[in-house]
């Protein structure tokens, strides 16, 4: 028996293996390759036939004569084993800094801390900032005059003032009869930033030439924007809490 794989005399395809047998010899495709093992030995694309060890967690890439298994974000492994990463322990994650980061199989979540609502990953405001009622009423401005003679004793509750109203107190003292009401009432103290959180402020009610003629505390807190004022009602009528630009 001439042995043709030896001596070269065969006519194999490049990607196939030369085997001899007696009186002759056969042409096998290798591992990775389909085909004759003489005119063609075409890769095998494992990833589509489903002929591959890789995790389900892990994507398959087909390579020429092969396969490579990639874990899919989240996990890490050899592909053929992938293992959830915890984001929360390594670090890697987004969160918001007013939220908590909690792992799950190949990711994680964001949650915003108590006292705070948001979407836990761009935002988590506090929840006064979240639940206010709106003024938004012209007539609150300390530009407009004394037409109905307005009093706030009846609130109680968060209050932001936006729109017409404007957008805070005014830190300063106004004339009386602004506001739509006898005594203008304004903060006697300056706002809070983000960082200072929840802060008690006077806010005072002029008449009388007396900027300070009644008093009220109330609560402030910057939300980033935007201020909120914690309100429960007036000492007396008729007495406004008052808003500017």
């Amino acid at each position: 028996d001439v042995d043709e794989c030896q001596s070269g005399s065969h006519s194999c395809h490049a990607q196939a293996q030369c085997v001899n047998i007696q009186g002759s010899y056969e042409c096998r495709c290798l591992s990775g390759y389909l085909g004759d093992g003489r005119a063609t030995c075409a890769d095998t694309n494992e990833c589509i036939t489903g002929s591959h060890s890789c995790a389900s967690n892990a994507d398959c890439v087909n390579t020429i004569g092969s396969y490579d298994c990639e874990c899919e974000r989240g996990f890490r492994g050899s592909g053929r084993y992938c293992s959830d990463v915890n984001e929360c322990q390594t670090g890697s994650y987004s969160c918001h800094s007013n939220a908590r980061c909690v792992n799950t199989i190949g990711s994680y979540v964001c949650t915003c801390l108590p006292g705070y609502q948001g979407n836990g990953w761009r935002y988590c405001n506090r929840e006064e900032c979240q639940n206010y009622q709106s003024l938004t009423g012209a007539d609150r401005k300390i530009t407009y005059g004394n037409q109905n003679t307005v009093c706030d004793r009846g609130m109680h509750g968060w209050y932001r003032f936006e729109g017409a109203a404007g957008t805070r107190m005014p830190t300063s003292c106004p004339p009386k009869h602004r506001c739509n009401t006898h005594a203008s009432g304004w903060l006697n103290g300056a706002h809070p930033t983000v960082a200072d959180g929840q802060v008690t402020r006077t806010v005072c009610f002029h008449w009388d030439s007396n900027c300070c003629r009644w008093l009220s505390s109330v609560k402030v807190m910057n939300c980033g924007g935007y201020y909120v004022y914690y309100i429960t009602g007036t000492p007396v009528c008729s007495l406004r809490y008052c808003s500017t630009d």
